[in-house]
Formats: structure tokens, sequence, C-alpha cells
């Protein structure tokens, strides 16, 4: 993993973060968690581990 991406994947988890604590304090828990969770669950599916499938095309 080249140190640019590494750091650049850092960069993006800490504004993540900082976007998510100013979100909670500035609309509310009830507003906010819906959201993380949807996309919590969207991340999931996304990342989520495909089967391999080598039968012809």
């Amino acid at each position: 993993m080249p140190v640019t991406f590494f750091a650049l994947l850092v960069l993006f988890a800490m504004s993540m973060a900082a976007l998510t604590i100013w979100a909670l304090s500035a609309f509310g828990a009830m507003t906010i968690l819906p959201i993380l969770i949807v996309v919590a669950l969207v991340l999931r599916w996304g990342l989520g581990h495909v089967p391999y499938d080598d039968r012809q095309a």
C-alpha cells in the first residue's frame, strides 16, 4: 500500500469522524443515527465477499 494512499485513508477517516461529531451536536442523535446505520449497512453490502465464479460465459 503506497504511503500517499494510507495517508489519504487516515485523513478521510479523521474527516468523517469530525463530520459525524459535528452532525451529532448540530442535529441530534435521533436524526443522525439512522443515517449512520444506513451508511454502515451499504458499506457492509458493498465491501462484502463475492464468491468466485469460474463458469464459462
